[in-house]
């Protein structure tokens, strides 16, 4: 915000994810009971991921939940991908996080410690003057460094949501819209055009909203008014524009917008962290292996399997019982052949939400290990993502390990083949894919309801 007049703030909070259970017993599940569609029975066996009752993906365009409290780390390869996971996270639309997002890049390019020249702003938004001052306060009563990244940005992003006015400001109106895109002629606070100034942004794109929200900058409109020391409205909107495509792959329905080719490895690793954390997916009464192979120790794999399974199923209730890692993958295929079929030998077949099979030692029908693709390269490269396995494996180019819990970590791999030889100890058995790519599609939206925010 550069220093202009005062801007409003923020708060409130998120999207509390509850996640529980869905009981699949080692023979079969009990999806023979279930009707199509029955809120009792989803109700009843705590199936809060997904149900046939549901009819749109959560999180659209002005339809995300803003309460809820907020991350406890950032996840995301650089300051950009950090933010839009948080605002994501937090409830906002792509839309909505993308417009955020075109005005921090002209701010801050994302950085917490970023101050001016001049000595005025500071911080992702540029707080200015007294704002600064009580931004600077909070931090160092938190015992934050601003000048340390994550620590700092996490601290600036949870100060821009709710620790600046302790009052919802910004966020419900940024996700009412339905475009970044907006008229920058009636958005400038620059003396030379504020007799233009439109009383209400409402409307106008999340770029503008927020900006009217929150930065109220002296950028002009337009390139061609571009005056000596100030910015330009248009290349906010163009940020945006570009944020929305590189992560939202340019789609305005919020959580719908996971691609039919699987998860980004952003959001691998986000559901990674997601899992990491929360015991009640898998363990304990109720939970979806009823207190089977919970320990961490032995089968908590198959756990994880069966979740994905359930989870981006077309009919979630449908899917048969798993009883072990190494026989996930063939399960899945006799049990739900309208969904699943066997994998080519060469992966030629693979669809994202793929389910895998590993056998422990030299055979391939052994106990083992089991987890998911959950996004197809168009290179034939591979991203899985297992529960109860940490470390790397032999052959990926990429891995991360959530440290949040529980183990679940997600890898990438250069093709098929190398994944099959990924394991160190193990062997591989099957894997059960998609059977066609819009099945996969139908897999993708669900999945997104649980990657990108939703219930």
């Amino acid at each position: 915000m550069r220093k202009i007049t005062q801007r409003f703030l923020i708060v409130v909070s998120i999207l509390a994810f509850v996640i529980v259970s869905i009981p699949l017993n080692a023979a079969t599940s009990y999806a023979q009971s279930a009707p199509t569609c029955d809120q009792q029975f989803y109700s009843s066996n705590d199936i809060l991921f997904y149900s046939s009752c549901a009819t749109t993906c959560s999180g659209g365009a002005g339809g995300g939940s803003l309460t809820g409290p907020a991350p406890s780390s950032l996840t995301g390869a650089d300051n950009a991908a950090k933010t839009w996971n948080y605002f994501i996270a937090r409830g906002l639309t792509p839309v909505a996080a993308a417009g955020a997002m075109g005005n921090i890049k002209a701010e801050s390019s994302f950085s917490a410690s970023i101050k001016e020249a001049s000595g005025g702003g500071l911080g992702i938004i540029q707080w200015t003057d007294s704002r600064r001052t009580k931004l600077e306060s909070a931090a160092a009563a938190a015992g934050v460094n601003l000048a340390d990244n994550d620590s700092a940005l996490l601290f600036e992003l949870n100060y821009l949501w709710d620790g600046e006015y302790n009052a919802m400001t910004w966020q419900a109106q940024v996700n009412a819209e339905t475009t970044v895109e907006g008229d920058t002629t009636i958005a400038s606070y620059h003396s030379g055009f504020s007799s233009k100034l439109a009383k209400s942004q409402a409307g106008n794109g999340s770029t503008m909203v927020f900006h009217a929200l929150v930065e109220r900058s002296g950028d002009v409109p337009t390139e061609a008014d571009r005056v000596s020391g100030s910015g330009v409205l248009t290349v906010r909107i163009d940020n945006a524009k570009a944020y929305l495509t590189q992560f939202g792959g340019g789609s305005a329905t919020g959580n719908c917008s996971v691609s039919t080719g699987g998860l980004t490895w952003e959001q691998a690793v986000t559901a990674a962290n997601k899992l990491s954390s929360w015991n009640a997916v898998f363990c304990g009464s109720g939970s979806i292996k009823s207190n089977f192979y919970c320990d961490w120790k032995s089968g908590y794999c198959t756990a994880g399997a069966a979740w994905m399974a359930v989870t981006t199923a077309p009919d979630g209730v449908k899917v048969p019982g798993i009883p072990n890692g190494v026989d996930v993958a063939n399960t899945l295929v006799s049990g739900e052949s309208s969904v699943y079929t066997k994998a080519n030998p060469d992966g030629s077949n693979l669809q994202p939400f793929s389910v895998w099979s590993f056998g422990a030692g030299d055979a391939s029908g052994e106990p083992g290990h089991t987890g998911t693709i959950v996004n197809v390269g168009s290179d034939g490269s591979l991203i899985t993502l297992e529960t109860n396995w940490g470390g790397k494996t032999a052959t990926s180019t990429k891995s991360y390990l959530s440290t949040g819990g529980h183990k679940v970590a997600v890898f990438q791999y250069p093709s098929f083949d190398a994944f099959k030889k990924s394991h160190n100890g193990y062997v591989y058995n099957a894997t059960a894919t998609p059977k066609d790519s819009a099945t996969a599609a139908q897999m993708a939206t669900k999945m997104a309801s649980f990657v990108l925010g939703g219930n």
